[in-house]
């Protein structure tokens, strides 16, 4: 029986900040191209309001407000950065992201695509 806690799943992160210093990369924003497909290769966040209907209620209850983006922010490691060829890494340079155990919220940049 196959351990679910060890298992990993890879990703391939395209970088959508320009001229990102390889010295001195820091948290940059990455669009993954297995959940947006094919959308625009945009950095704008979309607001949107939530109002659940009730059946006991006939006005709908007001939630709040969800931001929606293409782009997801991750660190990006020196120790992945420092071997790349010129000083800045330009947009839509392909990086390995890892997600440990499956969890969606801890990305990791493990590596560069050449």
């Amino acid at each position: 029986m196959a351990n679910i806690e060890n298992t990993t799943t890879t990703e391939i992160a395209i970088l959508m900040d320009d001229h990102v210093d390889k010295y001195h990369p820091g948290i940059q924003a990455f669009k993954l191209q297995s959940v947006n497909g094919l959308q625009n290769n945009t950095r704008e966040q979309q607001t949107f309001s939530i109002n659940i209907p009730n059946l006991m209620n006939k006005d709908p209850i007001n939630i709040g407000k969800i931001n929606t983006s293409s782009i997801i922010k991750i660190k990006l490691p020196r120790e992945v950065t420092r071997d790349y060829p010129k000083k800045y890494i330009p947009v839509g340079t392909r990086f390995i992201v890892t997600f440990n155990s499956g969890d969606i919220t801890k990305p990791v940049i493990v590596g560069r695509e050449e």
